[in-house]
């Protein structure tokens, strides 16, 4: 148990709000948001799956060569080789976005 872990996932966020008020009750706000403001990449876990390494069958390989894990005969065992598929919240790429509200 908890012999292997996946790779560290972690951003920074930034949210920056300034209000202009007219009377008062009726401001103007204007909101920046920053999802991921570093634009660190966060990778997914690995690929899990090893394939039988000893063995006389047609997936399998002998001592020595190299494991089968895809049709080139590489293995992608322990691979970082996507990222973490998020579109928006935890794991995203560099997102900003501004608004403006009225409240009255």
């Amino acid at each position: 148990r908890n012999a292997l872990s996946g790779p560290s996932l972690w951003q920074w966020d930034l949210l920056i709000e300034k209000r202009f008020r007219f009377t008062e009750t009726v401001y103007l706000g204007f909101r920046g948001e920053f999802y991921n403001i570093l634009n660190r990449t966060n990778f997914a876990n690995p690929p899990a799956l090893l394939q039988p390494t000893l063995g006389t069958g047609t997936n399998q390989v002998q001592p020595g060569q190299a494991l089968a894990g895809t049709t080139t005969g590489n293995s992608l065992f322990g691979t970082l080789n996507s990222t973490v598929s998020n579109q928006i919240g935890l794991g995203t790429n560099r997102q900003i976005q501004f608004a403006l509200r009225l409240n009255f």
